[in-house]
């Protein structure tokens, strides 16, 4: 059985256990692409989240990385107005372009 469930900060969200969830997940696919959340739990305990995926902004060879599981998008959109942090360290461009190299040809 599907419940909606008060969820604290994200406020409402449906839970579905894995059963369920298999025998109706044309259905449960359809309301996260309609941008609900969907908990799944394995016997009333929670194990995932079902998350709609924005990809509307995202460039077709990210999108090609994501499908193939290669790349990971962002749980939340960056502030375009905060710069980005200094990397700690102080490698020189010249060790950083022999490192870049040395892992290249071993592939």
């Amino acid at each position: 059985m599907t419940k909606i469930v008060k969820s604290g900060i994200i406020g409402f969200m449906r839970t579905v256990n894995i059963g369920e969830l298999k025998a109706r997940l044309s259905a449960h696919i359809q309301l996260v692409r309609d941008g609900e959340e969907v908990l799944v739990c394995d016997r009333n305990q929670p194990v995932a989240r079902i998350v709609p995926c924005l990809l509307e902004d995202t460039p077709a060879r990210e999108r090609a990385l994501i499908a193939r599981g290669i790349l990971t998008p962002p749980l939340k959109r960056r502030s375009s107005s905060k710069p980005w942090p200094n990397p700690p360290g102080n490698v020189s461009d010249e060790v950083m372009e022999q490192v870049w190299r040395e892992e290249r040809e071993d592939r």
